[in-house]
């Protein structure tokens, strides 16, 4: 029986603008507050000796009644790949895998950097990260260490640098700059997406208490405008204080 032993507060507070993995935006914060079910103050204890922690999780955002056998990745560029051959969210059992930065424990909570996980997914465990263990002096990495991930020149347009100084307190700006940066340097779009969407297109997404609104054409990605987001109309978990 799968528990769920609590649940992540992040800055990523949608699936698009997520990033792919959590070492590509390091700079990113989350929280992790354990049930009290579970007796934190206990099982918790040690935890912070370690400088980075495994979290197992649910895909709780999937819409697929049929899981695809094959994906397509981003970094494949319209391919397809066995879905066992990747970290695609599309599983026949949605359980994800990642590794996170441990900031802190304070008490019941985790402080974590390096996340990949949208605001409320579900944890269903936290292990260590043990190095002699964990990483093998021999590997390969298949598919991924031929085709390189897609990288994004990001800019900001002098209105938006304007937003983000009205916007976000001056001691937050410069690490609220970089995990936009981050997110938007390796392409949010999904393959179909860059296929279908016309050049230029405004997207946008949603980070921390903020909507990034930008365009991509000819390898950069220009954020144009930051706006205060209307939370309250988004249907989305609130963050309790701040993250960063």
């Amino acid at each position: 029986m799968l528990r769920i032993i609590g649940r992540i507060e992040s800055c990523f507070r949608e699936k698009f603008g997520t990033p792919r993995q959590g070492a590509l935006v390091p700079e990113s914060a989350a929280r992790l507050r354990v049930s009290k079910e579970f007796f934190p103050e206990h099982s918790l204890r040690g935890l912070e000796e370690f400088s980075h922690v495994w979290l197992l999780f649910l895909f709780n955002l999937n819409t697929n009644k049929t899981p695809p056998c094959v994906v397509h990745p981003p970094r494949l560029r319209g391919k397809t790949i066995g879905v066992f051959a990747t970290r695609s969210p599309h599983r026949p059992t949605p359980i994800g895998l990642t590794l996170a930065r441990l900031v802190r424990v304070e008490g019941d909570v985790l402080h974590l950097a390096g996340v990949d996980l949208v605001n409320d997914t579900p944890v269903l465990d936290i292990k260590p990260y043990i190095a002699s263990c964990d990483r093998p002096g021999r590997f390969r990495q298949g598919w991924v260490g031929r085709c390189p991930a897609p990288r994004l020149r990001v800019e900001f347009m002098k209105a938006a640098l304007a937003d983000l100084r009205r916007l976000v307190p001056a001691g937050r700006l410069r690490r609220v700059q970089a995990i936009i940066a981050g997110c938007l340097s390796h392409d949010p779009r999904n393959p179909r997406d860059r296929s279908q969407l016309r050049p230029r297109k405004e997207l946008a997404f949603f980070v921390l208490h903020y909507d990034v609104h930008f365009r991509i054409s000819r390898g950069r990605a220009v954020v144009h405008r930051v706006e205060a987001a209307d939370e309250a109309a988004r249907g989305r978990p609130p963050l309790s204080g701040s993250l960063l």
